[in-house]
């Protein structure tokens, strides 16, 4: 029977890059946000054996992944550092909320729903009462309610019930952006909701049809990072 190890030492670099890639549920996307390709079309480039990895790649994707570097290069040992792999699924006690080390925006997928492919830490302390996760904002409009670098705690809210009448901060991710604003209780028509975002001390506000937002979350608290 042959091992993935066995397997893997035939694969070049670029290959094993991919197969790292592919194991952690990484898109071309989800690497350039983190820094570690160009563009979001060096992945499928380095699959379709057009590009080769560039070694700041390498070394990014080893370190934010915790890939074994030896085993990238020469396919020798395990894919993951201690034979850990990132991510795995946790099994949580009923108290326990997971906190995304990273900011919401590349905690959250295409559709709004957050992915483990990030650095993700279940944490226990009922630091906001009921919240679905916790993240860091790295925006500075919320400033200086909400500053960069700031964990916020995040509520999924089901319906336009409970999220009409308040008056309050929240993620809104749309089919075409994902915004952290404060939102007013503005509803021009049926069909758009008016938001107001804090631009250089200036409070702006824009209107977005309801059709395209796919998912709201309230911020239930805000804590300074030490």
């Amino acid at each position: 029977m042959t091992t993935d190890n066995e397997q893997t030492t035939g694969m070049g670099v670029a290959q094993r890059f991919v197969k790292a890639a592919e194991e952690l549920h990484l898109s071309g996307g989800r690497l350039y946000r983190d820094g570690i390709v160009a563009n979001e079309q060096v992945l499928s480039k380095i699959k379709n054996g057009w590009q080769k990895p560039q070694k700041k790649s390498i070394e990014l994707l080893c370190k934010k992944y915790n890939i074994n570097a030896a085993w990238l290069y020469t396919g020798e040992g395990d894919m993951f550092l201690a034979g850990i792999k990132p991510f795995e699924q946790h099994v949580r006690s009923e108290n326990e909320r997971l906190f995304y080390n990273t900011d919401f925006e590349l905690c959250l997928s295409n559709d709004g729903q957050p992915i483990t492919t990030g650095c993700v830490i279940p944490i226990s302390l009922p630091m906001a009462g009921d919240f679905d996760f916790m993240c860091i904002n790295n925006d500075k409009s919320l400033a200086p309610i909400i500053m960069p670098g700031d964990v916020i705690a995040l509520k999924k809210l089901a319906t336009w019930k409970t999220y009409i009448p308040g008056d309050f901060i929240c993620v809104v991710v749309t089919s075409e952006y994902k915004v952290l604003r404060k939102v007013s209780v503005t509803q021009p028509d049926e069909q758009s909701i008016n938001f107001t975002q804090m631009v250089d001390g200036t409070p702006v506000e824009s209107s977005i049809p309801k059709d395209i937002i796919v998912e709201i979350y309230k911020v239930v608290g805000n804590y300074r990072r030490q």
